[in-house]
């Protein structure tokens, strides 16, 4: 039966940066860099200690982008806790000042998977898991290397220094919602580029999505339906939101040009880690904080290894891609990238 890609306010359905809560009546934000934006809207919003600590976030992110990547990761973090402090403070969430994360090092050579990431059940991490609804891993621990292997935008890197380490994500293209016609029923869709339809495919894509071939093009959609009534467009968003939410556990973005969408595939090893790519940058980067800033010595043994590549390409490339997610959970709107990433 055909279908009709969906619209809300004469506005293209997409996949959206935000995951708590998500304005799809709002055409995306365009900018170089969320700063200013964000700040304005919060004065108009007159939240002051989320300005503060937004403003905070900014300088150490200047700050940065003139160190080497032996110092960065500490100025890099505290613009992490500044501008997760602005997102809770914003949204009037409850948190206690430390870090709500720790780290260690395990004996032995130089390797990423003997730095170990703590999670803890209190502090500012923990709380923006609350804020995500997610786990916030209290008591667990994972090593800097699976963190790393979750996050796209150094995926290729992550792959390249690890030969022969299963590629987790799935590049998606077109992705829309489309409409059953006649009908309220709805659901997620995106194309997949036939480079990645093998015979694995259908399995990796479990659970809940499904691939088919329409017109010589290969898609994948969400099982699960939604419902979707143009009589009752505020009941219709507001189950949406919560349909989206679960989409974007699985499908994760780079801020970019054109934010570009990857389904993370089910393959043993990471489902035990189910978190945000922010929260696992979050980690990742207080780990290397605490290295830059306790062990310098140490830390600069993991530039000298087969590794350093991977963590230089995180180092460099996380900040842009957290305050842009930030950005975008502070306000609820899309920011795209003018320049490619």
């Amino acid at each position: 039966m055909p279908a009709h890609k969906l619209h809300i306010a004469g506005k293209l359905v997409r996949l959206h940066g935000s995951l708590a809560a998500p304005d799809f009546r709002t055409q995306r934000v365009l900018c170089s860099d969320p700063w200013d934006f964000v700040a304005l809207w919060l004065k108009r919003e007159h939240k002051k200690a989320a300005l503060f600590y937004w403003e905070q976030s900014r300088h150490f992110f200047e700050a940065s982008s003139s160190l080497p990547a032996l110092s960065a990761p500490l100025t890099s973090y505290y613009c992490f806790l500044n501008a997760t402090k602005a997102l809770l403070s914003s949204k009037g969430q409850v948190f206690t000042e430390s870090h709500g994360v720790g780290g260690r090092s395990k004996a032995g050579h130089k390797s990423l998977s003997n730095e170990i990431v703590d999670f803890q059940g209190g502090g500012i991490l923990p709380a923006l898991c609350a804020y995500l609804e997610e786990p916030n891993n209290a008591g667990k621990d994972f090593t800097l290397q699976d963190l790393l292997w979750q996050m796209p935008f150094i995926h290729r890197a992550y792959c390249l220094t690890y030969k022969g380490a299963t590629e987790l994500f799935i590049p998606l293209k077109d992705n829309c919602f489309m409409r059953l016609d006649d009908s309220k029923e709805a659901w997620f869709q995106a194309e997949v580029d036939r480079r990645y339809v093998n015979a694995h495919t259908t399995r990796m894509i479990q659970p809940g999505f499904e691939l088919f071939e329409l017109e010589q093009k290969y898609y994948i959609r969400r099982k699960r339906r939604f419902r979707w009534s143009g009589r009752a467009v505020e009941t219709s968003i507001t189950k949406f939101k919560k349909y989206h939410k679960t989409i974007r556990r699985r499908i994760i973005p780079i801020y970019s040009s054109e934010n570009r969408w990857y389904l993370k595939k089910s393959v043993a090893g990471h489902g035990k880690l189910v978190n945000s790519q922010m929260v696992l940058v979050f980690a990742a980067m207080h780990r290397l904080s605490e290295l830059s800033r306790y062990d310098p010595v140490a830390f600069a043994g993991h530039f000298n290894v087969n590794h350093n590549w991977l963590l230089s390409e995180f180092i460099r490339a996380a900040p842009a891609q957290f305050v842009y997610g930030m950005a975008s959970e502070i306000t609820g709107l899309e920011f795209i990238r003018p320049d490619a990433f």
